[in-house]
Formats: structure tokens, C-alpha cells, sequence
């Protein structure tokens, strides 16, 4: 992409975060939730992989999928949901 930028909106719900932020459309998943989740939470050091990201409220497994392969529009929503007891992490073994 030539520089372009798309703004979306980053949510974290479960602490009630909200931020619009500009990404490119090539942007991973993965590096979404690295760069927004220290900012919307505003602590130190975050452990990325205690969270998941959702898109039209279903969780996205693959994190190297881009905002662009996801069709995610200028306006859209992505959020960040802690993995917990009603949500565990996907069973790797």
C-alpha cells in the first residue's frame, strides 16, 4: 500500500478502553493488539497473548491475517478480550 492509512476503533470492553487509532491496511492482527493494548490499558509490559482479537464479535485465531484480508473498512471495530474462565485459550497439544 502507497502510505495510505485507515482509521479504526480499538476496544478493549472488559475494562472499558475505546481509542480510534491509523494503521495501514497490511497491518497483522498481532501488531494491532502489540501497539493498542499498552496504550488503551495504559500499564507497562503486557503479555498480548492472554488476549484475543475479535471482529463482528467472533474471535480471529489466525493473528497474521491483515486488517486488509479481513476487509476491515475505514470506521471499523476490532476488539481485545482477555482470555478467561468463560473464554480459555485454544487447546494447543
Amino acid at each position: 500500500m502507497s502510505g495510505e492509512l485507515i482509521q479504526i476503533r480499538v476496544i478493549v470492553p472488559d475494562e472499558w478502553r475505546e481509542q480510534k487509532m491509523e494503521f495501514a491496511p497490511d497491518t497483522s492482527l498481532r501488531d494491532v493488539k502489540e501497539r493498542a493494548l499498552p496504550e488503551l490499558l495504559g500499564r507497562g509490559p503486557i503479555d498480548t497473548s492472554t488476549y484475543y482479537v475479535e471482529y463482528f464479535e467472533k474471535e480471529l485465531l489466525d493473528e497474521s491475517s491483515t486488517l486488509a484480508d479481513l476487509g476491515v473498512p475505514d470506521g471499523g471495530v476490532i476488539s481485545l478480550r482477555p482470555y478467561d474462565m468463560d473464554h480459555p485459550r485454544p487447546f494447543e497439544g
